[in-house]
């Protein structure tokens, strides 16, 4: 018998890891398991601590996460999952021990299938967070207090097990505190052999965790509190155990009006069931046990009326030795448990839209690269943090494999990087080393709320040796001549880089740094693309007559019409506001001009289904919606090509639909002028947030001189609460 427990519970834990991982977004991370990674991939242990003060959560799991980082150096979110899964994975034995000391084998085995089975476990498990590993503490921590009180002869493992657990578990979640706090009070109302000793070295541990609370109370409590007040509802607290039992029983990602009534329905009948058929006869453990739940989960729920927190997975530490206190009363009424598996199986079926949708505002680099030329290929550093449909597989390559890094570097011309800042550690050498083959004609730091979801673009073109040199002998006021102008090629496409070399010298030693700036104007004189950039070494620590080299490369954008254009060149003091420029010595003015390029139609072939208005021809539009904070966005992409001079301000793009007119904006402005033949140019428009709309059918509209010359349909959707706080507020949102 014992052995076939054993076979059983093992198969029962190696079919849940796989069942975690197979329902988890292996190659993505969300919202707060990226702080979890930027913290342990970027400070070190006391550091992390530091951080931790400021944030919500002791830094237990953290450390936890940094040895694991320390250990295998993983540049995957899989490595980190598959580590969360691991640490909550003793769960289910432990449930099936305490299950067994409760009401015997039957209900061990009940306990460990229905977490197998249930997606709120499965949920947390699958997290890059610590609350699967306090899923396990609080079942472990349940265990081995009741053994303690109940075997008072032979309590030493038990109790310095207690004593230990209890530690972790402060340190590893500040909920934690409240069913600690409760054991205490038993210990001291039971006063079990060793009760003394146990609790001595118990303090020892709740100084320590008081210590840490005192530095940190302050900044987490003000972090959390400015954070979840965003949410404009609180709940009563009766709410949150009614969120607690319905995630309990259906998971987070389940249909709030369904996970509500199918808690409703499994209370009722659970009810009734114990009112037609006396409970079994159950140890005076249970009703111990019974009060160890209860009371830390109605004092947790109370703290909503002072402050918002009122998560479900607050309680992780309870759901083991709440599913066991509930289910005893059934193990005569095995029918019970297929019915509260029924809304855990429904709420499964919310798991796979982790893995087919990154996180709302997640790194927003894709807006950057819709005006980029498709065919340079993109190299992700974090794929979990970019992995967006629109990336096409063909030119999207993951920096993280070595072999695929080697190849887009050797074999491309140019191509996109993309960094994500909290993992700058890891690429910004790399960066660093390409410089002496390549130049940096592009680089954006893409913003972000949160700083860990921010991301860095490089373009990067591999440095070629001029074809024609031209003097030039132009000096400015601080000494410094530019000697020679070399180009590469003065005939180019728009999404191609402009290479460039200049010979400088300076004429007297400086003790200023200055920014040399590259201008791309049309012959009016309009600004289409720039680059500003110091020189490597600084001019600081130029020599009076030694010859500088500087090449450099302009990114031509996807949106430059053909024609003529000039390249100038000029300076700025390093730092200064207001970018005052260096005036010439002579002659008069602050920037010179190399010289002029033509910029020529790009070839592409048209697109089946181009639609031709007046003057103008339209490619079939791409829209998308975009999530958000404050709402759902549309954003439509497009290119066109005038067939007579047209203008760049008589576009208008727009979404009709639920009685309004709703405008979209231009995502990067264009000057507005008259072109004609411009080959592709790239547009790309976004609408407001479209928060606090009913779901409806609109129609996206693309008007030139008013004139409606394509029509998408496109939903508008409310806003959503996400998957933080799963449906607590599901039906309170004003719709």
């Amino acid at each position: 018998m014992r052995l076939r427990t054993l076979w059983g519970g093992v198969l029962v834990v190696f079919l849940s890891f796989w069942v975690a991982l197979a329902l988890a977004p292996v190659e993505l991370a969300h919202v707060d398991e990226k702080h979890v990674l930027w913290q342990a991939t970027s400070y070190n242990p006391l550091e992390i601590a530091r951080n931790l003060m400021r944030d919500s959560h002791p830094p237990l799991y953290y450390w936890l996460i940094w040895l694991w980082w320390q250990i295998g150096g993983f540049d995957r979110p899989w490595a980190y999952r598959a580590f969360s899964v691991l640490l909550g994975l003793p769960a289910l034995p432990l449930g099936f021990r305490l299950g067994t000391q409760i009401g015997g084998r039957r209900l061990g085995w009940m306990v460990m299938l229905f977490l197998m089975l249930n997606p709120f476990y499965l949920f947390q498990l699958s997290l890059i967070r610590m609350y699967g590993l306090v899923i396990a503490l609080g079942a472990f921590l349940t265990w081995a207090w009741l053994r303690w009180l109940d075997r008072p002869a032979s309590s030493g493992w038990w109790k310095w097990g207690w004593v230990l657990g209890s530690g972790v578990l402060l340190f590893t979640h500040y909920y934690g505190a409240l069913l600690v706090a409760v054991q205490v009070l038993f210990v001291l109302l039971r006063r079990p052999a060793g009760w003394r000793t146990a609790l001595g070295g118990f303090t020892l541990l709740a100084a320590l965790f008081f210590g840490w609370l005192l530095q940190a109370y302050a900044g987490s409590v003000d972090t959390t509190v400015r954070n979840l007040s965003a949410i404009p509802v609180r709940p009563l607290p009766w709410e949150v155990v009614e969120h607690f039992w319905a995630n309990l029983l259906s998971g987070p990602l389940a249909d709030g009006a369904f996970a509500r009534a199918g808690g409703l329905a499994a209370a009722i009948l659970a009810l009734a069931a114990a009112l037609v058929r006396p409970r079994p006869r159950l140890p005076a453990r249970w009703t111990t046990l019974g009060a160890m739940v209860w009371i830390p989960l109605v004092v947790g729920s109370m703290l909503a009326l002072r402050w918002p927190f009122f998560g479900a997975r607050y309680f992780a530490m309870l759901l083991v030795p709440f599913l066991t206190w509930a289910l005893a009363l059934f193990v005569r009424h095995r029918w019970m448990l297929a019915v509260w598996l029924i809304p855990g199986l429904i709420g499964l079926s919310g798991f796979p839209m982790l893995i087919g949708k990154p996180d709302a505002g997640d790194t927003r680099e894709i807006s950057v690269l819709s005006l980029a030329d498709p065919s340079n290929p993109i190299l992700i550093q974090a794929w979990w943090h970019a992995l967006w449909p629109e990336y096409p597989l063909s030119r999207a390559y993951d920096w993280s494999d070595p072999v695929q890094r080697g190849a887009v570097v050797s074999r491309s011309d140019s191509f996109w990087f993309i960094g994500v800042s909290l993992y700058r550690g890891i690429w910004e050498g790399w960066i660093q080393g390409l410089r002496e083959t390549h130049t940096v004609d592009y680089h954006i730091e893409v913003d972000h709320p949160v700083p860990e979801r921010r991301a860095s673009i490089f373009h990067l073109t591999r440095a070629q040796p001029p074809r024609i040199w031209e003097e030039a002998r132009i000096r400015w006021e601080n000494g410094l001549r530019l000697e020679r102008v070399g180009w590469v090629d003065q005939v180019l496409r728009a999404g191609e880089p402009l290479s460039i070399a200049l010979e400088w010298t300076t004429e007297r030693a400086t003790d200023r740094r200055w920014t040399m700036f590259l201008h791309l104007t049309d012959l009016a004189g309009q600004l289409w693309a720039n680059w500003d950039a110091e020189p490597d070494p600084p001019v600081n620590q130029w020599m009076p007559g030694e010859v500088m080299e500087i090449r450099r490369s302009l990114l031509i954008p996807l949106n430059v019409p053909p024609g003529r254009y000039r390249v100038n060149v000029g300076w700025y003091e390093t730092g200064t506001p207001g970018f005052p420029r260096l005036p010439l010595a002579d002659p008069a003015g602050d920037v010179w001009t190399l010289g002029e390029i033509e910029v020529q139609p790009r070839r592409e072939p048209l697109r089946i289904g181009a639609i031709q208005r007046g003057p103008v021809e339209l490619d079939p539009p791409m829209v998308r919606l975009l999530e958000s904070p404050q709402g759902w966005r549309v954003q439509a992409r497009f290119q066109w090509r005038s067939l007579d001079e047209v203008s760049t301000g008589r576009w208008r793009v727009q979404i009709r639909g639920a009685g309004e007119i709703i405008p979209l904006e231009r995502l990067y402005p264009i000057p507005e002028a008259r072109v004609r033949s411009p080959g592709g140019l790239t547009e790309v428009w976004i609408s407001p947030p479209l928060a606090g709309r009913r779901p409806a059918l609109g129609w996206l509209e693309i008007l030139y001189e008013g004139q409606i010359l394509t029509q998408r349909p496109v939903w508008m959707f409310p806003t959503e609460t996400g998957w933080i706080y799963g449906w607590l507020f599901l039906n309170r949102f004003e719709r």
